[in-house]
């Protein structure tokens, strides 16, 4: 018989408490090495700016903070590369167009990569062959404001020389968000809230993944983005294994 006494793990109840925790301290210095004092204070400033993301297990929303960080895209709204939002109680990593872009041109493979939206009567020819299509921009902009937007495009040239355009019209994207945005289709969500930034990515997203070398980096963020707002897998079944940050004994991330 001992006199020892034996002493439970600490059970994680708010991101406060988490980010002085030595195991969570290790796990992130594994993977972002000296960002690490960084990391875990952005992870408290998103968390204490966000009432909904602080109902969130701070585990699952220190797990998903870590897999934005490891692929190098800062989830600080204002920048627009990656977002972390709260659906059902369950904190999720969404990428943003930007983030696509910042992938992109970080591989070192790329000579330019852009999307826009198209108002009516900048289409001047569609070669249906080639599937390129010619446009003739309204440059003063004021009056390119006025004008409907009818779709949304995206391009990337490749330092070989390899072009590549898609073109999604509103319908073609209306029809998108409704199949894989159960929120969409009940009149709420991103979608609703900021149609254009999520056409913006959904048409960068679409050509990086059907038509371009992609980096690890990039795979992993298409994977991660991969879950709609119901947590299926959207646009494409993953191909490779995200791993999620292991954390001993404490509960992991979804």
């Amino acid at each position: 018989m001992t006199n020892e006494i034996q002493v439970k793990p600490q059970k994680i109840t708010s991101v406060a408490q988490l980010i002085h925790n030595e195991t969570f301290l290790k796990k992130a210095n594994d993977v972002l090495g000296s960002g690490t004092q960084q990391f875990m204070s952005s992870v408290l400033s998103l968390a204490n700016s966000n009432p909904e993301l602080q109902k969130c297990d701070p585990v699952k929303l220190y797990n998903v903070c870590l897999m934005s960080a490891a692929i190098k895209l800062p989830f600080n709204q204002n920048l627009g590369q990656a977002y972390i939002v709260a659906f059902k109680g369950e904190p999720q990593l969404q990428i943003g167009w930007k983030g696509f872009v910042q992938l992109a041109q970080r591989s070192g493979q790329f000579k330019t990569i852009n999307c826009s939206d198209v108002r009516e009567g900048e289409i001047k020819r569609n070669d249906r062959l080639t599937g390129e299509i010619e446009f003739e921009w309204i440059e003063d902009e004021v009056e390119r404001t006025k004008a409907k937007i009818v779709g949304y495009v995206a391009f990337f040239e490749l330092l070989n020389g390899f072009r590549k355009m898609l073109y999604m019209t509103m319908a073609e994207l209306d029809a998108h968000a409704k199949r894989y945005s159960q929120t969409y289709k009940r009149g709420y969500g991103v979608w609703k809230d900021n149609f254009d930034a999520m056409a913006q990515k959904t048409v960068i997203k679409l050509i990086l993944n059907k038509y371009a070398p992609l980096s690890v980096d990039m795979q992993k963020a298409i994977e991660l983005d991969q879950a709609d707002d119901e947590g299926e897998y959207v646009d494409n079944k993953p191909s490779v294994e995200i791993v999620e940050a292991e954390l001993g004994d404490s509960e992991e991330s979804r």
